[in-house]
C-alpha cells in the first residue's frame, strides 16, 4: 500500500466548509425524467474501443476508435438514458427517488463502450470522484471483446480518468487489489495503475431492480486542462446516480512516503474526528504518527 501525503503544519482537522469545492460532474447529473437523450445533451459520449488479443505473443491490437451517435434512444439505439426508479431502487435501505442513469454493456456490440464525460479542470491537484452504483438486470458472463468479463455473478465498472479518451492515456497495470482472477478477468489488460482509476464490482440482483452502493475513488490532475472521466463495464445494464468530481488537495504537495522505523505508533482519524480503525483504499485521513524520538507528526493523507 502507498500513501500520499499532504502535511498540514501539525493541524489535526480541516473544517468541512474549507474543503467543500464545486462538483465538475453537477451538469452530467441532470437529467429530464423520460428525456432518454439527456445524457448526450448533458455533454455525455460514447466511443467505441475494439480490440484484438494474441495469446501467443500476449499483444493487444487496439482499432480505430468510432464515435457512436447518442440520439433519443441512446447510443446505436440502445437505450441508455436518466429514468426515475424509485419504487426499484434502493440506497441505504431506503428507496431511492432520484433519477438514475441506465448504462449498459449487455450485447456483444457494446462490449468495448467507453462511456466518457468531459471535464475541464482550472485547479490541478487531486480530485475524489464518487457515485452511486448498482446492478439492475442481464448480468452475465458473456463479454466476447470485452474489457471487463466476471463470472455472472456480479457485474463490474470500471472509472477511468485521463487527458485523452480510450485505452491510449490509462496506465494498465496488474488486477484489482481482493478481486480473484477465477472471478474477474479484466481482457488480460489489468487495470489503470493507483490514482487514474477504481473497479467497482455490483452484486448480481433479481431483473428490474438495483442496490445501490457509494464508489469513491481519487484522480491525479496534475495539470490544468481538459480530462475524461471514462466508464467501462462488464455484460451488464447498471444503474448510476449522484456522480461527484470534486478537488481535494494541491498536487504539488502530495509526495510519496514510507513508513520507517521511527514510528511508534500511527491512529487515523475522519475529516470529522472519528477515529478509523482501517481506513479504505481511497479515502482521505488525517494521520497522527508518534515517533521513537517522542514528537507527534500530523499529517493529511490519501490512501491507495
Amino acid at each position: 500500500m502507498k500513501i500520499s501525503t499532504l502535511f498540514l503544519g501539525g493541524a489535526l482537522l480541516m473544517s468541512t466548509s474549507a474543503m467543500a469545492q464545486d462538483n465538475l460532474l453537477a451538469k452530467a447529473n441532470e437529467g429530464a425524467l423520460g428525456d432518454k437523450g439527456a445524457m448526450a445533451q448533458n455533454g455525455w459520449q460514447c466511443w467505441k474501443f475494439p480490440f484484438t488479443y494474441d495469446q501467443i505473443d500476449e499483444e493487444f491490437t487496439f482499432s480505430e476508435a468510432t464515435q457512436i451517435e447518442w440520439d433519443s434512444n441512446g447510443p446505436g439505439g440502445n437505450g441508455v438514458r436518466w429514468e426515475n426508479k424509485s419504487s426499484a431502487v434502493t440506497y441505504n435501505g431506503a428507496s431511492y427517488s432520484k433519477p438514475v442513469a441506465f448504462i449498459r454493456w449487455d450485447n456483444g456490440s457494446m462490449h468495448s463502450f467507453w462511456f466518457v464525460y468531459p471535464v475541464e479542470i482550472s485547479k490541478p491537484g487531486v480530485y475524489e470522484f464518487s457515485m452511486l452504483g448498482g446492478e439492475w438486470s442481464n448480468c452475465s458472463s458473456d463479454s466476447d471483446n470485452s474489457y471487463l468479463k466476471t463470472d455472472g455473478s456480479q457485474s463490474a465498472i470500471m472509472v477511468a480518468f485521463s487527458n485523452k479518451i480510450g485505452p491510449e492515456g490509462i496506465r494498465w497495470e496488474g488486477w484489482a487489489d481482493g478481486v480473484d482472477e477465477a472471478t474477474l478477468a479484466i481482457s488480460e489488460i489489468g487495470i489503470p495503475t493507483e490514482g487514474q482509476g477504481k473497479l467497482f464490482l455490483f452484486p448480481k440482483t433479481a431483473n428490474d431492480q438495483a442496490t445501490l452502493q457509494k464508489c469513491t475513488t481519487m484522480l491525479d490532475a496534475p495539470e490544468a486542462g481538459t480530462y475524461y472521466v471514462q466508464l467501462l463495464g462488464s455484460h451488464a445494464l447498471d444503474v448510476i446516480s449522484d456522480l461527484q468530481l470534486v478537488w481535494k488537495a494541491d498536487l504539488s504537495a502530495v509526495e510519496e512516503i514510507g513508513m520507517d522505523s521511527q514510528v511508534v505508533s500511527t491512529t487515523y482519524y475522519g475529516i470529522d474526528g472519528t477515529q478509523i480503525l482501517t481506513p479504505a483504499s481511497g479515502t482521505f485521513v488525517i494521520e497522527k504518527s508518534v515517533m521513537s524520538d517522542g514528537r507527534i507528526k500530523t499529517a493529511k493523507k490519501v490512501i491507495r
